[in-house]
């Protein structure tokens, strides 16, 4: 049995109501309570990608509906590393598409568009939980870079106000023990010397 044909082009204001749907999909799949966009939030998005030569917003294609999407942009590998990438992050495919071949086809758009660009790196964002992710990046040649982690603000800050918090906690219980220490050697050398 033959694979059906993908087509991956780029992504149009009417996509909005499909890339809702992938976008609450994906988060989901991550975990994370991140309200979903709305469909006019979309639009508004896909028109300033649109309007940008080094970013793309794409969806696949296959049997006339759409069933995968993924975002472009280029940049560099890190602020430490001089060499341009495209970025991809959200590539996601439906559930029901899955395993064929869609995937690829985005990816291979991605390494189009760094043709295109002239970029000499691609970068693919992927979330640690979704080992098949994994493996099928890892399979076309995807090597750990970095772990990329997230925290909002107000835990952040929360965490370090507790972390200080310890750390004066224990810097007082260290203190109180050395003035011990130095009040027991002294009465140790006062009853020393009453011998």
């Amino acid at each position: 049995m033959s694979r059906p044909s993908v087509t991956v082009r780029t992504a149009t204001p009417q996509d909005a109501p499909v890339l809702v749907e992938l976008w609450a999909e994906l988060r989901e799949l991550s975990g994370r309570q991140v309200p979903p966009p709305a469909p006019e939030q979309v639009v508004s998005r896909l028109e300033r990608f649109a309007q940008d030569p080094d970013s793309r917003v794409v969806v696949a294609v296959c049997e006339e509906s759409v069933v995968g999407l993924a975002v472009y942009t280029l940049g560099i590998v890190s602020p430490l590393i001089d060499a341009t990438a495209v970025n991809i992050t959200y590539l996601h495919v439906c559930k029901g598409a899955r395993r064929r071949g869609i995937g690829r086809a985005l990816v291979a758009s991605a390494a189009a568009f760094a043709d295109e660009t002239g970029a000499e790196n691609v970068v693919v964002n992927v979330l640690p939980q979704l080992r098949e992710a994994n493996r099928f990046y890892a399979r076309l040649g995807f090597g750990a870079l970095v772990v990329r982690r997230v925290a909002p603000t107000s835990v952040l800050r929360r965490r370090l106000a507790a972390d200080r918090d310890r750390a004066l906690c224990s810097t007082e219980v260290v203190g109180r023990r050395r003035r011990l220490q130095a009040l027991t050697v002294r009465s140790a050398v006062t009853r020393a010397a009453e011998r």
